[in-house]
């Protein structure tokens, strides 16, 4: 198994550090806006600490494993989910009534994996970074 590092790029948004703190540290804010026939197909649940999703048969799932106010949240694998990963939210407050945004990911991949995933992965930090900076951006 390898380390797979994925660093998204930094973003800026337009909110400070500490609402985009308290919106990351609730994963219930996550389901609050999934249209109610996709929540029910993807057998989404939430707790302030924990999302699970089945997604035709798969488990996916995360936990916040670690908070520091303001600047930090970590996430790792929840549920019976196959491949072992954190997602790190980096936030910098710049006083302003904005912020720098970054998301990390980091997973343990066996070559195969690796080669058929890496890409993916890296896909899918993108996305998350172009809609936070869609929603959210200066």
């Amino acid at each position: 198994m390898a380390n797979t590092h994925i660093e998204g790029r930094v973003v800026r948004v337009a909110r400070p550090a500490d609402i985009l703190y308290s919106l990351f540290t609730d994963l219930t804010n996550f389901t609050r806006n999934f249209p109610a026939d996709m929540q029910d197909k993807a057998d989404v649940r939430a707790t302030p600490d924990t999302l699970l999703a089945k997604v035709q048969g798969f488990e996916i799932g995360i936990k916040i494993c670690e908070r520091t106010p303001f600047t930090r949240i970590r996430y790792e694998q929840y549920g019976s989910t196959p491949i072992p990963f954190t997602f790190t939210v980096l936030l910098n407050d710049l006083g302003t009534g904005t912020s720098d945004f970054q998301l990390i990911m980091d997973s343990e991949l066996s070559g195969m994996f690796k080669m058929m995933l890496g890409g993916k992965l890296q896909e899918i930090v993108d996305k998350v970074t172009d809609g936070i900076e869609r929603a959210l951006g200066v």
